[in-house]
Formats: C-alpha cells, sequence, structure tokens
C-alpha cells in the first residue's frame, strides 16, 4: 500500500511538473516574438497561431499539436520522482 502511494504521488508531481514546463514555455514564447503566423514550443507539443482576420482583427488559436514530447516528459518526471521518494523512504528509515 505504501508503494501505491507513492507511484500516486510521483504521478501527481510528474504531470503537475510537466504541465508548470508547458505553462512557461508556452509564456515565453507567445511574449518573446510579435510576429505574425504559426509558432510551435516544447518539441513542437503547442502551437500558437495569429493571423489577421482584418485590419483591426487578429485571429487567435493555440493547443496542443503533438502529445509525444508531454507523455514523455511525464514518464521520464515520473520515474525521477519515485527515484526521489524513494531514497527519503531510505533515509527516513535508516535514522
Amino acid at each position: 500500500m505504501k508503494n501505491l502511494l507513492t507511484y500516486i504521488n510521483s504521478l501527481i508531481a510528474a504531470i503537475i511538473t510537466t504541465l508548470f514546463i508547458l505553462t512557461a514555455s508556452f509564456l515565453i514564447m507567445l511574449f518573446s516574438s510579435g510576429e505574425e503566423g504559426y509558432r510551435t514550443t516544447y518539441f513542437g507539443s503547442l502551437f500558437f497561431n495569429s493571423t489577421p482576420t482584418s485590419e483591426d482583427t487578429l485571429e487567435m488559436q493555440f493547443g496542443v499539436a503533438n502529445g509525444i514530447p508531454i507523455f514523455i516528459t511525464i514518464a521520464i518526471l515520473f520515474v525521477l520522482f519515485i527515484f526521489i521518494l524513494s531514497l527519503f523512504k531510505r533515509k527516513s528509515a535508516a535514522s
């Protein structure tokens, strides 16, 4: 049961960390260039497209273009957090 709790905590931490990374990379991409057009960030997983529809309006679209880098990031962070939590358990059990 303790291992299940470790896995759930690691998965939640990996998802939250990935969402933070995606948000930061999207905001950096969004504000780093004032160009119109199609832009991607985080290994092509997120996109932002801005096109002028008339003289005074601008159409914006954004979303997930490719989910594979996101899932790879979650998996890598999941393993990393399991490793870190297991180290903390061993250290607290030894003392």
